[in-house]
């Protein structure tokens, strides 16, 4: 028998497998992940950890608008921009720069706190409060002031009324960290 290539039909043909790409080498690539995630981890900021409870601390009470409104011992002062707003009936004081400059703005106010305190039964002087209500643009400054004259004529309650944000400590950073 002769080895012809014309004649060989039944001789099995070997294809050369195509040559295997080189494959990327992982092992180096987790090594460096790794790596960067524990300086990640060991670099986390620790914020929360800052709010803690204390335990000689009472902290006081919170309680929805709703329910606090119901409450006839209240007297609400809304601070916007540019203009102040005393008690349920929206009464317009001035603007809040008004409140730090002006004598006669401050005695105004002071004599609408103390209308309003004077009309809570002596039962119940220790539940009133003052509810402060201010744009979160506006200064500090003018929110003190409130508080100093809603304290002088006796409000020993002072609540700041915000939005409910159910992830606070997410978005919460110190002054110390900006």
């Amino acid at each position: 028998m002769s080895f012809n290539s014309k004649t060989n039909k039944g001789r099995r043909q070997v294809r050369r497998k195509v040559q295997d790409s080189k494959q990327l080498s992982i092992t180096s690539l987790l090594d460096v992940l790794t790596i960067i995630l524990v300086f990640l981890i060991k670099n986390v900021s620790m914020e929360a950890v800052k709010i803690s409870e204390l335990p000689d601390m009472i902290y006081p009470t919170t309680m929805s608008t709703d329910k606090l409104m119901e409450n006839a011992m209240v007297t609400p002062v809304k601070l916007y921009m540019h203009k102040v707003l005393l008690g349920v009936e929206n009464l317009t004081l001035g603007t809040p720069k008004d409140i730090v400059e002006n004598q006669e703005t401050r005695r105004i106010m002071e004599a609408f706190f103390l209308t309003d305190y004077d009309a809570i039964p002596e039962d119940k002087k220790r539940e009133a409060c003052l509810v402060v209500q201010a744009d979160a643009q506006l200064p500090c400054g003018y929110i003190t002031q409130i508080v100093s004259v809603g304290t002088s004529v006796g409000y020993e309650n002072i609540y700041f009324a915000t939005l409910e944000e159910a992830d606070w400590l997410r978005t919460y950073s110190s002054a110390s960290s900006q």
